[in-house]
């Protein structure tokens, strides 16, 4: 009986630290997605500043530009 015990707590023991070290690997992953989506958040939101001042600065203020074509009129 206490042989089975101690396989079963050294099988146990094993099993701990594998799942200890998963666990740890799963930390990382995690730690990482997060600074990914951080950094693509930071960049939408650049970007659609710069898309918003691109859109107002096309907007028409309210003045009109004069041009002066220089085509000739046709004579009579």
């Amino acid at each position: 009986m206490k042989t089975i015990i101690e396989k079963q707590l050294i099988e146990w023991r094993e099993e701990l630290a594998k799942q200890k070290q998963k666990q740890a690997q799963a930390r990382k992953v995690l730690e990482e997605a997060n600074q990914a989506i951080l950094m693509l958040e930071g960049g939408v939101q650049a970007k659609e500043s710069l898309l918003r001042k691109i859109e107002q600065e096309s907007l028409p203020t309210g003045t009109v530009e004069l041009t002066q074509e220089s085509k000739p009129k046709p004579s009579k």
